[in-house]
């Protein structure tokens, strides 16, 4: 059978999983892989390739970085490769001139369960909604974002305590699988796509700014529980404690110790400080905190940051 002739887009850590996974693939040949420009980076701001960008090059790919993606060099080039498909993982918005290219055409791999979270970080809001289920779609694009006709989808459960670097991690490696498998079905001819038809509980997932991590604007044990997952360990959920100072607190890691959350919500949400430990609790709830950010010091086992930290009391989360 004829190798899949494909060129590759896509520019972070999640997609390039996804093109390692293509380039060991005894079936498709990656002629080619857009990303985005070098940009400075780190503290003494050197210009640095892409997380795909290096990886390609370390497959020895051909590597393309357009500043524009309508540049007519730049279409002329991508011509060149005379790929069978387009394969998109964590990429920008593509004109039509470039996704109708191909002959079998573009698809995207995304991670949520289209319709459901369409969006820049849709793994993010599952967790901090609380989703016990997610799973990555791989759909054809067109000129909306995210609305394309799905090709396939895997589904993956979301553990009650699992944090945003696993459910990454394993969506990621899930991603990578999808896209080989899709591929292989496109060039077979097996897959038909389904039009995307969201219904009313189909949810959004919009970029995370700051304001998604900050604790004090919850009002349940349960979200502020899902909202530390949902930010660990990036950018890290955080509230205000006048002992602080003007700087905020981060928390990690929290677990659900009783299963007993409070549906009372007109408890206060308190912040235990014991030699035990750290909890947060509400009524009957309680959240176990297992590390700790400081204002100016590093993540910390809670634990080992009590025993340098005289400060223990019950103290309001105030918003």
């Amino acid at each position: 059978m004829k190798k899949a002739r494909i060129v590759f887009f896509g520019t972070p850590e999640f997609a390039s999983t996804a093109l390692l996974a293509l380039a060991a693939d005894a079936r498709t040949d990656v002629a080619a892989v857009v990303t985005a420009p070098d940009k400075p980076a780190g503290r003494g701001l050197q210009v640095k390739a892409s997380h795909v960008g290096q990886t390609a090059e370390d497959l020895g790919i051909p590597v393309l970085k357009p500043e524009k993606l309508r540049d007519s060099g730049f279409l002329a080039d991508l011509a060149q490769y005379d790929a069978d498909l387009f394969v998109v993982v964590a990429f920008r918005m593509l004109p039509e001139a470039i996704w109708a290219m191909p002959p079998k055409g573009t698809f995207n791999v995304h991670a949520s369960l289209l319709p459901d979270y369409r969006g820049a970080a849709p793994i993010q809001w599952s967790i901090a909604n609380g989703d016990t289920v997610t799973g990555v779609t791989t759909f054809l694009l067109n000129d909306r974002i995210d609305e394309g006709e799905i090709l396939r989808q895997e589904k993956l459960e979301i553990g009650p305590n699992e944090a945003l670097a696993s459910v990454y991690e394993r969506l990621m490696h899930a991603g990578a699988a999808l896209a080989v498998e899709t591929i292989h079905g496109l060039m077979e001819g097996k897959w038909v796509s389904q039009p995307q038809i969201p219904g009313p509980q189909a949810r959004l997932a919009p970029k995370i700014y700051p304001p998604f991590g900050h604790l004090e604007l919850l009002k349940t044990l349960p979200s502020i529980h899902h909202r530390i997952r949902a930010c660990d360990p990036f950018p890290g959920a955080s509230f205000h404690m006048e002992e602080a100072g003007k700087e905020r607190i981060k928390l990690f890691q929290s677990e659900i110790i009783n299963d007993c959350i409070s549906t009372d919500y007109t408890h206060s949400i308190e912040l235990i400080i014991s030699d035990e430990g750290m909890q947060l609790t509400q009524g009957e709830g309680v959240l176990q905190i297992h590390e700790i950010q400081w204002p100016g010091k590093r993540k910390m086992d809670t634990k080992a940051f009590l025993r340098g930290f005289r400060l223990r009391g019950k103290f309001a989360l105030k918003r």
